[in-house]
């Protein structure tokens, strides 16, 4: 009995050691696993930052792309596949959308994941309308990046990111928590881990938009050198984007020429006047893309 005791004993504490001290326990329930990732007490100190982050598209990450996660379950999943509703399977799109749900247990993620189609089938409903208002608590928030993705560029070097500790490009000390300096979140890399190709757990690569592709073969390869950060924290941590028309004009170059002329269409049968000349004009339209990467994507 000494044996299978110290057996199981181990094992535990292998798990432990292996895990993320936040893996440590997982939520059964959204509020257990908001408040394992709470960051509103980010407001108390960096309150300009907060309410830009509250104004970006990060905030509603999962409710602002719906149609798209719910097609993944509902038809994808559910018929192309017949593959059952999972944790990893949500995690193809909740680790992007929302990262704490890593956190989840197995059955909280598949109740998320229901919500989503929930929300979107029978949005207008109160049944609908519930689950997408409890959604709406979840998204990419503060600790998404300042902590669960900060070291996931280059885990082998970087190791696991520490429980309670906040990781920043500059590791500026404060009085509210114990910041960790880490570059890797003021590089074009870092926001690549979800605006570009996608490793899911079990190994299957998703692709949702060709950002980073085409930033590093069309922008990188021909001598650009601006990163993500670089155009788009312009504005802080609103993040502006396509959603943005400031930052739209700024990466869009637009001419156009007009030749106005005048042609003699013949006659008409059954215009009266048809053989008068006709004011018309070529107008030629140009398009530039001036950003770093192909236009639209996200």
């Amino acid at each position: 009995m000494r044996t299978v005791c110290l057996f199981f004993a181990n094992i535990a504490a292998l798990l432990l050691f292996t895990l993320p001290a936040s893996f440590a326990k997982e939520a059964n329930t959204v509020d257990e696993l908001i408040a394992m990732f709470d960051d509103s007490r980010c407001a108390e100190c960096h309150e300009e930052i907060y309410k830009q982050w509250q104004d970006s598209w990060h905030s509603k990450a999962i409710v602002s792309s719906l149609g798209g996660m719910r097609n993944f379950i509902a038809i994808g999943l559910s018929k192309e596949w017949k593959t059952p509703l999972t944790k990893t399977q949500v995690l193809k799109c909740l680790d992007c959308h929302a990262p704490a749900v890593n956190f989840a247990s197995e059955k909280l993620a598949v109740e998320i994941g229901e919500m989503i189609v929930t929300a979107k089938d029978k949005a207008g409903t109160p049944e609908g309308d519930k689950a997408k208002k409890e959604l709406a608590r979840l998204s990419v928030g503060c600790l998404s990046c300042h902590n669960i993705k900060a070291t996931a560029v280059a885990i082998g070097l970087r190791k696991d990111p520490e429980k309670g500790k906040v990781y920043g490009p500059n590791g500026q000390d404060s009085d509210g928590h114990e910041s960790v300096e880490t570059v890797d979140l003021s590089r074009s890399v870092f926001c690549m881990q979800c605006h570009g190709i996608y490793k899911a757990i079990d190994g299957e690569m998703i692709q949702c938009n060709t950002l980073s592709g085409s930033y590093q073969n069309m922008y990188i390869s021909a001598g650009g050198s601006q990163t993500c950060q670089d155009c788009h924290m312009k504005k802080g941590h609103l993040f502006p984007g396509g959603h943005d028309l400031e930052t739209v004009k700024e990466g869009l170059g637009f001419q156009v020429e007009i030749a106005p002329y005048r042609h003699l269409p013949g006659k008409i049968p059954g215009v009266k006047d048809s053989k008068k000349w006709v004011p018309s004009a070529v107008i030629t339209a140009f398009v530039e893309n001036k950003t770093g990467h192909r236009v639209p994507d996200g």
